[in-house]
């Protein structure tokens, strides 16, 4: 058997590392962006929860959300990675989870016509101001603070 053709040095290895390697970051992303997307749709629509629970324990759930995307991460390069894909997955959450109600529930066309843009020009601002604000702060102070404790 040549050494090209052994896994451990060929480059077909070397393929399977880096395919790990960001479907693992893109799993961590993807997980801990949709649950603060999840959170901060929560937060905003709070009137709708059935339990009496505070709504600021509800975005909680977003800053850790943003903590554990820099703690799962294995390295600086793999934090930012998931850092950015749970940022974009949560917007797009955020954004779905409030727009997904004209599909669910049994709106005309016209009546979707009419509400698609209001309804998401609420969801995008709300995922600016609530969800950006909320997970990028808990994911730099985590990063922050990892930063200033490795040293």
């Amino acid at each position: 058997m040549t050494e090209t053709a052994n896994e451990w040095s060929g480059d077909s290895a070397q393929k399977n590392i880096r395919r790990r390697y960001w479907l693992s970051a893109l799993a961590k992303g993807v997980v801990t962006g949709a649950i603060g997307g999840i959170g901060a749709f929560t937060y905003n629509m709070s009137e709708l929860m059935v339990a009496s629970i505070d709504p600021l324990l509800v975005l909680g759930i977003t800053a850790l959300a943003g903590v554990y995307a820099h703690l799962l991460a294995d390295g600086l390069h793999e934090s930012i990675r998931v850092g950015l894909i749970g940022f974009f997955t949560g917007s797009i959450t955020l954004v779905g989870a409030w727009v997904a109600p004209l599909w669910i529930l049994s709106y005309t066309a016209g009546a979707r016509d009419i509400l698609l843009p209001k309804l998401t020009g609420t969801a995008v601002t709300a995922a600016i101001i609530v969800y950006s604000s909320v997970f990028l702060g808990a994911y730099l102070s985590m990063l922050t603070i990892d930063a200033y404790a490795s040293t």
